[in-house]
């Protein structure tokens, strides 16, 4: 797992004002990629499973904790979460949330299609690569 800070951006191009955008990484080459939202309440979890492709949880709103068991299930790394980051899971990576508040997400699952990392900081993990 990896834990990333998202660069924020004013948006001012076409006559835009008062909109900041956090820049999720680029997906490229991938087969697949699809988007989700997802609301969890305080306390709710979305529980361990293994990831099917690349995954992108981007916090939105809320706080919460990101748990990996790595692929082969002996791994224990936790981390909070919190708005304008986001963990990166790998293909057959064990992992599980825990909304310690309500919970806003974006979710990004994608083939193992290569991750174009812009001016992203990683907060804890491997480097980005």
């Amino acid at each position: 797992m990896r834990i990333i800070q998202l660069p924020a951006r004013e948006i001012s191009r076409f006559n835009s004002h008062g909109v900041d955008m956090d820049l999720l990484p680029q997906v490229l080459d991938a087969e697949r990629t699809t988007m989700h939202v997802a609301r969890m309440v305080a306390g709710g979890v979305l529980g361990e499973h293994p990831a099917v492709g690349r995954q992108i949880f981007a916090v939105l709103a809320g706080e919460g904790i990101v748990a990996s068991k790595g692929t082969a299930g002996d791994a224990d790394e936790r981390w909070e979460i919190e708005p304008g980051q986001a963990a990166i899971w790998e293909p057959g990576e064990i992992h599980e949330t825990t909304a310690t508040t309500d919970l806003l997400v974006a979710i990004i699952e994608t083939s193992d299609g290569e991750l174009a990392f812009r001016e992203h900081e990683v907060l804890f993990g491997p480097p980005l690569g």
